[in-house]
């Protein structure tokens, strides 16, 4: 299952940034569950003197594009360097261009599984009217994403731990193969799994309580007592040893408010991974 979703392959895009730097532990903690490997990605911003010279209008040399590539490589050498002795597996790569197209063509060409990403959550108004590299991976991509907020972390104290519980809110819509995702990653991270509903009637597909049970997966269904946002704040203000799977569907503009409303509202305010499941 791990293997026929790529769930061992990991993208793992780096600005240079402390900021970014935090998606780095829970990607290593991916690949580990899974025995996976970590592709770290660089983009480097399009050179304009780079692109005269490709038209032919101009010959010399990029000298400023150069000495970007030879410090990215640098860059990602060190954190190869950081991560390998953890025995994680992973190799880089650099890219010139818009951060999202590169970041979508290398899980096209590399069949990356899970894209880890740390990033500061815009307001619904800017994630309507201004794009955003999350917004932009949400819209194109048909893969996981694992988002961590960097709004509400210090990273002075941050101790990133992996999860004991998965909490997960599923409807009887949800795919099969995100069904298999949510399975993988329970059994990967050997955490109990909790349903969040605010109904207890055809709550979950036959076909993933099946599988939870087969597995042998710890599980509970929870039923909300007002919402499942405040469920989730819930737990979120108690402890931070839980991860959040939701689902997402590809919508724009006004749309994108209507339907984007629970992953975003977990996001807005959660101190722990999200993964976020194409719908």
């Amino acid at each position: 299952m791990i293997l026929n979703l790529n769930l061992d392959k990991i993208l793992l895009p780096l600005d240079g940034s402390l900021e970014s730097e935090i998606s780095i532990p829970y990607a290593a903690m991916l690949s580990r569950w899974f025995n996976g490997e970590i592709m770290l990605l660089h983009v480097l911003p399009e050179n304009p003197i780079a692109a005269v010279e490709r038209s032919g209008n101009v010959s010399y040399p990029d000298e400023q594009h150069d000495r970007g590539e030879i410090l990215a490589k640098s860059y990602l050498e060190a954190i190869i360097d950081t991560i390998a002795p953890q025995g994680i597996k992973a190799r880089w790569g650099i890219s010139t261009g818009s951060e999202s197209e590169m970041i979508i063509s290398r899980t096209e060409s590399n069949s990356i599984g899970v894209i880890a990403i740390a990033t500061k959550l815009k307001s619904k108004i800017r994630r309507v009217f201004f794009n955003n590299l999350l917004n932009e991976l949400f819209r194109k991509t048909n893969i996981p994403i694992l988002v961590i907020n960097t709004n509400n972390i210090d990273v002075k104290v941050l101790k990133p731990l992996p999860p004991k519980v998965i909490i997960s809110q599923v409807n009887k819509s949800i795919s099969d193969e995100n069904i298999n995702r949510i399975i993988a990653i329970c059994m990967g991270s050997k955490s109990k799994l909790i349903f969040i509903s605010k109904k207890r009637e055809n709550l979950l597909p036959s076909k993933l309580i099946d599988l939870v049970e087969k597995n042998e997966i710890e599980y509970e269904i929870k039923i909300a007592q007002k919402s499942t946002n405040n469920e989730i704040d819930k737990m979120n203000e108690l402890n931070n040893e839980f991860w959040t799977i939701s689902t997402l569907s590809k919508y724009s503009g006004i749309n994108r408010i209507i339907h984007d409303r629970f992953s975003f509202e977990i996001l807005k305010k959660s101190k722990t991974p999200t993964i976020i499941l194409p719908n």
